[in-house]
């Protein structure tokens, strides 16, 4: 009798034990695959949106930034990573699986804050690269998330460029280029100001500003920086404006940058009150304003002050209040706003 116990016990261990290498065995195979970590955020449907269209997400990742955009022809850019947080890296990868993005073209890495830069070290590591744009900065641990996206870059070889003016990609009818800071070789630069001391002031100032632009709807995408930054290069457009243009500033490979034809505006800061410009957004005057903001975040953030210059201009959306926000272009110029709040 108890033999046959003893047989029955030894029958239970070796299924146990076969079911732990089966299971096992099955991980490893998914995770050549797949990263377990980020496993649930490959079951997702995919559908790449139209290619002669194009369309950025704003994503609702807190009080952190991040935006994926599909580009006319099929290309991928994606804008800051969040903070870094594994929910939020989460939602990231989700969200690149859900538009069938397992290569991106662009990256770009709007500051060193880890607010912006935060989760962008982990995306290199589990989706394939071309070019990352991100802040010239000679101390790469000024920030633990600077830190972690320069060796993740150089651990996976990806091409690196610099987040600068006159840097950029232009695809014909669709290009992206920075109108801040300005290059790095300059000893007027934000980045040097940035270099000699890295605090919160001059970090936010050395945050990229950026325009898009397809189908003669312009889009201005500001990182972190900040509200004395954005006057500084609304002077200089008006300057130009006014004495004409000989130097092509507000150029770039032969497209001419309007700012007073912007569609849409990403909101520098989260809208903090250090984030305000009324006479930026006088000048841009967008038709869409879009807040990447967490609750209850304690930076006072969004700021009534900065709301109120967005809502005289025309629609105002918050990702902790309308959830991702996503803004469309389509070949023939029209523009429209999609919430999944909605």
């Amino acid at each position: 009798m108890s033999a046959k116990k003893l047989s029955k016990r030894a029958v239970a261990a070796i299924v146990s034990v076969a079911g732990a290498a089966l299971l096992i065995s099955a991980l490893l195979i998914i995770n050549i695959f797949y990263p377990l970590r980020y496993f649930t955020a490959y079951i997702v449907g995919r559908e790449r949106p139209a290619e002669d269209e194009f369309s950025l997400t704003v994503l609702d990742v807190g009080q952190a930034d991040c935006a994926v955009a599909c580009l006319p022809g099929g290309k991928t850019l994606l804008v800051d990573g969040g903070d870094g947080a594994y929910l939020n890296t989460l939602k990231i990868l989700t969200e690149l699986n859900r538009r069938d993005i397992d290569f991106i073209d662009y990256v770009v890495c709007t500051s060193v804050d880890d607010e912006y830069c935060g989760g962008l070290g982990e995306i290199l590591r589990n989706k394939a690269v071309g070019a990352v744009f991100m802040p010239w900065c000679a101390n790469r641990r000024v920030t633990d998330g600077f830190a972690d996206l320069v060796s993740a870059a150089e651990e996976l070889g990806v091409r690196t460029e610099i987040a600068e003016y006159g840097a950029g990609v232009d695809a014909g009818d669709f290009f992206f280029t920075f109108l801040s800071p300005a290059m790095h070789g300059s000893p007027d630069s934000e980045y040097a100001d940035l270099n000699s001391d890295p605090s919160a002031e001059n970090i936010a100032a050395a945050s990229a500003v950026m325009w898009l632009e397809y189908a003669g709807a312009g889009m201005v995408y500001a990182g972190g920086t900040s509200g004395e930054k954005l006057s500084e290069i609304a002077d200089a457009y008006l300057l130009t404006e006014s004495i004409g243009d000989p130097d092509g500033y507000f150029t770039f490979c032969g497209h001419e940058i309007e700012l007073s034809a912007c569609a849409a505006y990403k909101a520098a800061g989260h809208a903090s009150p250090d984030s305000r410009s009324a006479e930026f957004v006088s000048l841009i005057s967008p038709e869409y304003s879009f807040i990447s903001v967490g609750e209850n975040n304690g930076s006072g953030c969004p700021s009534v002050a900065v709301m109120a210059d967005l809502y005289a201009c025309g629609e105002v959306f918050i990702t902790m209040y309308d959830g991702d926000i996503t803004f469309t272009v389509g070949a023939d110029g029209d523009c429209s706003v999609a919430c999944a709040g909605n």
